[in-house]
């Protein structure tokens, strides 16, 4: 089946309540290991990247190991910029293959997040993309976990729950095909567990025209996830547990060594596996598993 349509992709997810996993993959042994993991377990899945990944000659790089993995496997698979910040990004994705763009500007007011949003939803849908945004505001987790550069908003430790009441207009006026919304999650990694708003999930749920979307998935309680899908959820972002499994792996390893000269292809072994099964259990847990 190989590379699909975001939109279709997830009006199936919501159709049928499960979530597709979505993993920021930041170089060619990440998406390879994508590509094989949901093989394996007939899941679909987004390959998705954001912007310091791909600068410069990375692009290239990493748009063509994604079509080339996509291409390698039955299950469906769609290319996506994760949080966006300009319009020009979205733009050089589009020229790179991608299938989806996720613009992010739900960190300024309401009419400017509506005016960029509709800004990129004017200039993908002609060339076939489909468009992700942001309504309310996912903060960022501990500083130092890496989703400063994420989301471009080091220190942001604020969130912003999205409000019911402001999701029919944001959608119509904007045309996107996503909407990721704001219930308690954080990118990055946890101080504490955070508690979902389930109750604002589902009102969100009953008015929205388009799937929604759960940045922030990784160390919310599994059983939390699973509420969310029940309510809705038809995407679910994962890459901080994905480079904790692969880092736990390689500090065991490097540290029961003298010296530090190894191949790659010996050292990557066991962080490669830790990275997969990680993945796997995603995949069991949002109930993607077996719907290719």
């Amino acid at each position: 089946m190989s590379i699909v349509s975001f939109k279709e992709m997830l009006a199936d997810a919501r159709r049928n309540r499960y979530a597709v996993p979505m993993f920021d993959l930041s170089n060619t042994t990440m998406i390879r290991a994508a590509a094989e993991t949901a093989e394996e377990l007939g899941s679909p899945v987004i390959f998705a990247a954001i912007w310091p990944d791909l600068d410069g000659s990375l692009l290239g790089y990493w748009a063509n190991t994604a079509r080339y993995a996509a291409a390698q496997v039955k299950v469906p698979v769609a290319l996506h910029l994760d949080h966006a910040t300009t319009i020009e990004q979205c733009r050089k994705c589009a020229d790179a293959g991608f299938q989806s763009v996720m613009i992010d500007a739900s960190a300024e007011p309401f009419e400017t997040n509506v005016a960029v949003t509709a800004a990129v939803v004017g200039e993908m849908h002609p060339r076939g993309l489909d468009v992700e945004a942001e309504l309310g505001h996912v903060a960022v987790g501990v500083v130092g976990s890496g989703a400063e550069s994420e989301t471009g908003a080091s220190g942001d430790h604020t969130p912003i729950f999205t409000d019911p009441d402001s999701v029919v207009e944001f959608t119509s006026r904007t045309g996107v095909d996503a909407l990721a919304v704001s219930i308690g999650t954080a990118h990055g990694v946890y101080e504490s567990a955070p508690n979902l708003d389930i109750a604002r999930l589902a009102e969100i749920d009953k008015v929205s025209p388009v799937p929604l979307v759960l940045h922030g998935g990784s160390g919310t309680p599994e059983d939390q996830l699973r509420a969310a899908i029940a309510n809705g959820i038809a995407k679910i972002n994962i890459y901080s547990e994905l480079t904790a499994a692969w880092n736990r792996e390689m500090f065991e390893f490097l540290r029961n060594r003298r010296e530090m000269t190894c191949w790659f292809s010996v050292s990557c072994r066991r962080p490669e596996e830790a990275m997969r099964e990680a993945m796997r259990a995603k995949m069991r847990l949002f109930g993607s598993a077996g719907r290719a």
